[in-house]
């Protein structure tokens, strides 16, 4: 290998982060904690504009946070011509048939083709489908570069585990999962990611990284989805699941997941990812299906439920939503299915509020045209029904 730095301080890296979102900005908060020449690119020039001034949409920084972190924000991709080191960040969605949407990650790997010299090192930590970043991702570096991986640059995929909202589980410490294309790769890879988080897994090829992303995921979709079925079983029942889970619960081995609205841009996103190379390779994966099923439906058996709550007419019945992202405490509207439940319930004639304590009234207009209330407006005294989707509660008021 012609590459001598082995990342063991930050001194010998200049970090470019790629994508400025819920992966890439903590990415780059961390490494600015340890060293100053960090970049953080984003091509959404208004995120850009908005961080330099202080301001995170998503909120999970404050502005005192953000002006107190070294490093910079950029648009331009002059910026990241001289780092050694790229973190590649971006959104790795599905389309409307649910097929994996690679747009943003092929543009990403092209620029960073670009600019990349002898000594690079290349990392992923968007979602992929195992055998992407071998497939798709190093062709287009060597094409575009002149480069050739093992020779002249090192290449890895990291899995980012980042979960909105949650204080307790952060990147400094969740076990940090990293690969290499070649054991050089992931000495190199390694050493980077131990500067800022506590524990290091060592995968033993990409592929292996790849899909235990998946997994991590359809695992929590798979037995979402078997709380979702039993508890529409028992509602129909009359029998309340939140008895039945604490009851179950005293089990030794039990494992206590919850019925719920599955939004977000993991656990409904990744599934899509195995289930397509699955087909590719031949490979049915009907419960993984079937649970992507059940959790896309499981808004419509809420809306029955609310429906039946209600004493009839329907017509003027007024109902309020606590909740618009796809969970609570989160400003992160992706996949949420608050407004599929709020259609639902006015197409039975319902008047439907929506109230949420984090999401902008302003970004709530802009994604979905819901007019959204903040707390200080509610008059819950109003309301036949409040409902709160993110435990699936319905009160009644009297």
């Amino acid at each position: 290998m012609k590459i001598r730095f082995d990342f063991e301080d930050i001194s010998s890296c200049k970090i470019g982060i790629v994508g400025c979102g819920y992966v890439g900005l903590p990415l780059f908060v961390a490494f600015s904690k340890v060293g100053e020449d960090v970049v953080a690119f984003d091509i959404d020039e208004t995120r850009v504009n908005e961080l330099r001034s202080g301001t995170d949409r998503n909120g999970e920084l404050s502005c005192e946070e953000i002006e107190a972190l070294s490093g910079r924000f950029e648009s331009s991709l002059d910026a990241l011509a001289d780092r050694n080191v790229f973190i590649i960040t971006v959104p790795t969605p599905v389309d409307v048939s649910s097929k994996p949407d690679l747009t943003s990650l092929v543009l990403a790997t092209r620029q960073v083709a670009e600019i990349i010299k002898e000594g690079a090192c290349i990392v992923y930590e968007s979602t992929v489908y195992p055998g992407c970043i071998r497939e798709i991702c190093l062709p287009l570096i060597e094409e575009v570069s002149g480069l050739k991986v093992g020779q002249d640059f090192f290449l890895g995929f990291s899995p980012e585990r980042i979960n909105p909202g949650d204080k307790q589980h952060t990147l400094a410490n969740i076990v940090k999962v990293v690969s290499g294309i070649n054991e050089d790769s992931l000495k190199k890879i390694a050493n980077l990611y131990r500067l800022i988080v506590r524990e290091v897994c060592c995968a033993p090829s990409i592929e292996v990284a790849e899909a235990a992303k998946l997994l991590e995921n359809i695992q929590r979709d798979v037995n979402i989805a078997l709380m979702n079925e039993s508890w529409s079983c028992f509602s129909k029942m009359n029998i309340p699941m939140e008895e039945v889970l604490r009851v179950a619960s005293t089990k030794w081995n039990f494992i206590n997941f919850h019925p719920g609205l599955v939004g977000g841009h993991c656990i409904p996103v990744d599934p899509y990812y195995l289930i397509e190379k699955a087909e590719q390779n031949g490979i049915d994966l009907p419960l993984i299906k079937q649970a992507r099923i059940t959790n896309e439906k499981i808004v419509n058996t809420l809306g029955q439920k609310v429906v039946q709550s209600l004493k009839l007419p329907l017509t003027g019945k007024r109902v309020l939503i606590r909740g618009l992202a796809f969970k609570y405490g989160v400003a992160d509207l992706r996949n949420t299915k608050i407004p599929k439940l709020k259609k639902i319930l006015e197409g039975n004639g319902i008047k439907v509020d929506v109230c949420d304590p984090v999401v902008s009234v302003e970004e709530a207009k802009k994604v979905f045209g819901v007019d959204l209330l903040k707390e200080d407006e509610v008059n819950t005294g109003d309301y036949d029904l409040i409902i709160s989707p993110y435990d699936f509660l319905v009160v009644q008021n009297s």
